[in-house]
């Protein structure tokens, strides 16, 4: 069963838990074109799949996806979640960003990234984290490189980059 987790707030960005209220709005980030093809599986997503995706992910304690707000009007901007929490590592994988159209090149993603590490590493007691992009998604390899990740393998079209959140205790 997931656990209830207080909205997170860092700079100009709060995280708050997904619910189902938000899902209209998510589908259509996720399925807009230029975003779906950089996720592992590029196909528009249906309304029935992703409902039963939020089905099951309500379910799973290691899961956990928040809606990126703006601090200062509340305003939606976006997706960011960690998920496949191992607490004996003290690691995760991070990803599903996903960015409002309204809100694309504003920097906030970069935030939300950020404050979901921090996240990670305070509420969570994370050591490390690491993500997989898309070998040809160069615009987010270099923000993910500029958030201080790097290269531990790449594999089948996906580059796999690590970081250690230690310095966010």
């Amino acid at each position: 069963m997931k656990l209830a987790h207080a909205p997170y707030s860092f700079g100009a960005v709060r995280l708050r838990l997904l619910a189902d209220d938000d899902l209209r709005e998510t589908l259509v980030w996720r399925n807009r074109d230029g975003v779906r093809q950089q996720f592992k599986s590029s196909a528009p997503l249906e309304w029935d799949a992703h409902h039963q995706w939020f089905v099951r992910y309500s379910e799973k304690a290691d899961d956990l996806a928040f809606i990126v707000e703006r601090v200062d009007s509340g305003a939606k901007v976006g997706q960011v979640a960690i998920y496949a929490i191992d607490d004996d590592k003290r690691a995760a994988e991070i990803g599903r960003f996903v960015v409002a159209s309204e809100f694309q090149g504003q920097g906030l993603m970069r935030e939300a990234i950020d404050a979901l590490m921090r996240f990670a590493a305070t509420q969570l007691a994370l050591r490390s984290v690491y993500l997989d992009v898309i070998e040809t998604n160069a615009r987010a390899r270099r923000l993910y490189e500029s958030l201080g990740f790097a290269v531990a393998r790449s594999t089948d079209g996906l580059i796999r980059m690590e970081r250690s959140i230690d310095d966010y205790l």
